[in-house]
């Protein structure tokens, strides 16, 4: 039987778009649908660590990044509790430098990178259902609304669409391990914020900080216990600078340097789980297969890795029938390993639980993880050179 596309993408954002581009630049035909309009931005905190730039760098994208304005971050200053530890971002793997993105930049070039390598894109696109073959193996999906729907055919339909995805409910997908939602955490841009690099504060019962980004801004950012969400909504501005404080005088003092610019963002707090990630034509890739409390701010980061994880096991199932079996269980089985200790710090560290000297330990063991997902990574073989017209077509 003839199928409309080797693989349908359904979200278009930082798992989506990566993962649809590198499995074009294999030369399989690929469609990604999102339900939103794009380029366009969506809640996040920006920061992408030393595994994220290190994707990025190796797929030939960051200097779009660079090109369009993202400050280089080079320092970091981890507070925990009254003491400061402030450092230079070290030279490994080949990167000594880290950035935070606007998202509406970011989603824009990972999907630009993908439709020059000859992905389809599709936005303002909502999948309604997915097509099944007599045996119950996902052959595709539907999109559309209500009756006017449109059925196409794929080898592997992909799950990229966050941590509610509509694919992972209709699969079935089992989750194998999850954690309640105990952080609450908001956010608002800055202007004249002087700082230069990332700030990551653990005072007990507060975890606030900085990210500069895009258009000379600093996100500033802090979160709580999520029993003590109402005191935001009550009154957000005394609320979050309460938290400031808390953190420290000496952050507060650069934050009330600045000024606020727009409204605050956030979430009441983010249940974590991990899940089941492949199944018969069909896998989870990003927050639809994985998701962590923001607290470790590694989300980017993990997206970005399981991308070229799941791109790989599909390239192999598509080109190898006869191994995808193997294929699939290799990528749940890696991101697994990648992904455990830091999902367990994560949610140790949403618990507000913590010494300062316990919330150091866990940040250690986290960094830890990162090397190790480095060292993952640049051990993959080479993918196939990325296409030199990054971004043409889209946003542009």
């Amino acid at each position: 039987m003839s199928l409309d596309y080797d693989a349908i993408v359904v979200g278009g954002r930082v798992a989506g778009a990566s993962t649809a581009m590198l499995l074009a630049q294999q030369g399989h035909r690929v469609l990604v649908v999102e339900r939103s309009s794009m380029p366009s931005d969506t809640v996040s905190t920006h920061a992408i660590l030393r595994t994220g730039v290190l994707q990025l760098t190796r797929w030939g994208v960051i200097d779009r990044l660079i090109e369009a304005g993202t400050p280089p971050v080079r320092n970091v200053i981890l507070g925990f509790g009254e003491e400061r530890i402030g450092f230079e971002v070290r030279s490994e793997f080949g990167i000594d430098t880290l950035y935070a993105p606007r998202r509406y930049l970011l989603d824009a070039v990972l999907m630009g990178a993908a439709i020059a390598a000859g992905a389809e894109f599709s936005d303002n696109t909502t999948m309604t259902g997915l097509l099944r073959d007599d045996r119950g193996r996902v052959t595709g999906i539907r999109v559309g609304r209500r009756k006017d729907t449109q059925a196409i055919t794929a080898r592997f339909v992909i799950g990229a669409d966050g941590h509610r995805s509509r694919v992972a409910e209709l699969v079935g997908a089992r989750v194998k391990e999850s954690h309640p939602a105990t952080n609450a955490v908001h956010y608002a841009y800055y202007d004249g914020v002087p700082a230069t690099g990332f700030w990551f504060q653990f005072s007990p019962g507060v975890n606030a900080g900085l990210i500069p980004t895009n258009n000379d801004q600093c996100l500033v950012f802090a979160g709580r216990p999520t029993r003590e969400r109402q005191k935001f909504t009550d009154d957000p501005d005394r609320e979050f600078m309460r938290l400031i404080r808390q953190g420290g005088s000496d952050l507060a003092d650069v934050v009330t340097s600045g000024e606020r610019v727009g409204q605050y963002r956030g979430t009441n707090g983010l249940a974590g789980f991990i899940r089941q990630a492949a199944g018969p034509g069909w896998a989870l890739v990003g927050d639809a297969g994985y998701t962590k409390d923001p607290i470790s701010a590694h989300g980017i980061s993990d997206a970005l890795r399981d991308a070229e994880l799941c791109a790989r096991a599909v390239d192999r199932a598509i080109s190898e029938p006869q191994r995808t079996g193997e294929a699939m269980a290799s990528y749940e089985t890696l991101r697994d390993s990648l992904s455990a200790r830091m999902f367990e710090r994560s949610r140790d560290l949403a618990r507000y639980d913590w010494t300062a000297e316990q919330a150091s330990a866990w940040m250690r063991v986290i960094s830890d993880e990162v090397k190790a997902e480095c060292e993952t990574l640049v051990s993959l073989p080479a993918w196939a050179p990325a296409l030199a017209e990054m971004g043409s077509g889209f946003g542009q």
